[in-house]
């Protein structure tokens, strides 16, 4: 789709702030109007906008695409579906498949995922069977559905942070803890990544997967960026 406007710009609307693309505001692909809580996400949302040129290009602005995907899906009647699709991932999570081998790579995969593992437990009682290799293992019904009620009582705005890492990482776990606070974008990255990221530093550099990688850092800096600047007061 073609630039059709001349200026994006951060405002106020009721209930909130909004962008305004030559004086009108920005709406969701579902035509709900773009109204956020936050000012600076409101300017971080327009600085997106103002930087398209000629071609907009959706994937250039993560900002945007989530905040419609909180206002059209996390509080409409998608999210049930959504929530069942991360409890799913809970189920066989990516954490709780650790490799047999080599020394070296477990080390590096007990390093980054057991103190997630205890997190769960601590944080919201909720155990997950942590196991050796890539046969899957049936996890413990009653801290399936814990997760849950977890993922129901997330806010919009986590709930849409939740869903999007969930199916990045495929690890609800990293999900919540990085929703939670428990983890950054870098920490997150690098227990998502640990084995890919093994594979290369072993076997040398491969085009596709380190664009992979990119792509997943890249994302999941944006997220915490969107949680950050969502519950800013300015």
């Amino acid at each position: 789709m073609k630039r059709f406007y001349k200026e994006a710009a951060a405002g106020t609307a009721p209930n909130g702030h909004t962008v305004r693309l030559d004086g009108n505001i920005l709406r969701t692909p579902l035509r709900h109007p773009v109204i956020v809580p936050s000012g600076t996400l409101a300017t971080a949302l327009a600085a997106e906008w103002a930087a398209q040129e000629g071609e907009i290009i959706p994937s250039s602005m993560l900002l945007t695409q989530l905040v419609c995907t909180m206002i059209d899906k996390a509080e409409g009647h998608e999210r049930p579906e959504m929530e069942a699709e991360i409890v799913k991932y809970a189920g066989s999570d990516l954490i709780c498949y650790f490799a047999t081998h080599p020394a070296d790579l477990v080390a590096q995969q007990e390093k980054l995922w057991h103190p997630l593992l205890s997190w769960m437990q601590d944080e919201y009682g909720v155990i997950l069977q942590p196991v050796r290799g890539i046969q899957y293992t049936v996890q413990d019904a009653a801290g399936i559905e814990k997760v849950r009620q977890i993922v129901r009582g997330l806010d919009a705005a986590r709930f849409t942070a939740v869903q999007a890492v969930t199916g990045m990482t495929g690890s609800a776990t990293i999900a919540l803890a990085m929703a939670a606070g428990r983890l950054g974008a870098a920490q997150a990255y690098d227990a998502a990544t640990v084995d890919e990221v093994f594979q290369l530093e072993k076997w040398g550099e491969d085009d596709i997967a380190r664009k992979r990688l990119q792509r997943i850092e890249a994302e999941l800096t944006g997220i915490e960026k969107f949680l950050f600047l969502i519950t800013a007061s300015a």
